[in-house]
């Protein structure tokens, strides 16, 4: 039997409800591919970590407990410090698996140029959505929010929702991990366009599928919402940025839409 290749990292921020399910789905489905967890709690759960800690699991298992909240990258970044194997990934503590993803993610590092590897998520009705994105802009997210259904069909694959995102090791150092001037939101989005700009394609793995109830929260929570504005607002002030729509617009990225109108479109936006 193959050895486990995979570290996952998990942060919880008032997620106790959520953590247990995702474990518990670990240990069932994917304990062949799993060799650690990394579970971060950035804010005080003694019930979560009582619970973990007087459960035996088939996979290494380490709590961090941080003394002061971080943000989503720096969370990540500091997990992946516990990172010994050959994969790390990011998974958010609302995924669901109805099966172990990791055999027919890692198969699609076949290819050296690929790095970084999601997959199809479901929400509650069951049909699985690719959740790339087009680089954001003001256009691309009035269509994407204001364009009824626009949402439904993926408009680019330049970046993917950091909920589940399978990185070899290696590469995820030589990105640097996630970029920390981000505290919540367009983390991902910076990621993936560094991703493309190393050389690196971001590619979805079609046959596998994981249950992902995102909740959303910039549009329920003003907190929420002024983060991403402000985000949104280092994003589009980035090196990376205009480095990666510079390159975009000379054909010189590593980068698939689903076809060639597409491409035109998101290009003259």
């Amino acid at each position: 039997m193959k050895a486990p290749e995979v570290t996952i990292s998990v942060v919880s921020h008032e997620h106790g409800e959520e953590i247990p399910h995702f474990l518990s789905d670990l240990a069932a489905f994917a304990s062949a591919s799993v060799s650690e967890v990394i579970v971060t709690l950035n804010v005080p759960e003694g019930q979560l970590s009582q619970w973990i800690e007087a459960r035996e699991w088939p996979f290494k298992l380490t709590i961090i407990k941080n003394k002061a909240p971080l943000g989503y990258g720096a969370n990540h970044n500091q997990a992946f410090g516990y990172c010994s194997s050959k994969y790390f990934c990011v998974v958010n503590p609302d995924i669901r698996l109805p099966r172990d993803p990791f055999p027919s993610l890692i198969k699609e590092f076949d290819n050296r140029s690929v790095g970084c590897v999601y997959p199809l998520h479901m929400n509650g009705d069951r049909v699985p959505r690719n959740h790339s994105r087009e680089i954001p802009s003001l256009r691309a997210l009035f269509r994407r929010y204001g364009i009824k259904n626009h949402r439904k069909t993926p408009s680019g694959n330049e970046w993917v929702n950091g909920a589940f995102l399978l990185f070899p090791a290696e590469v995820y150092q030589e990105l640097g991990g996630f970029d920390t001037k981000f505290f919540m939101y367009c983390e991902d989005v910076d990621i993936c366009l560094r991703l493309a700009l190393s050389g690196y394609i971001l590619k979805v793995c079609q046959g596998t599928t994981v249950e992902h109830e995102a909740r959303h929260a910039s549009r329920r929570k003003v907190s929420h919402l002024l983060w991403h504005i402000e985000s949104l607002w280092v994003l589009w002030n980035s090196t990376v940025y205009r480095e990666y729509k510079s390159k975009r617009a000379k054909g010189k990225l590593p980068i698939k839409f689903p076809d060639e109108e597409k491409y035109r479109l998101a290009s003259r936006w």
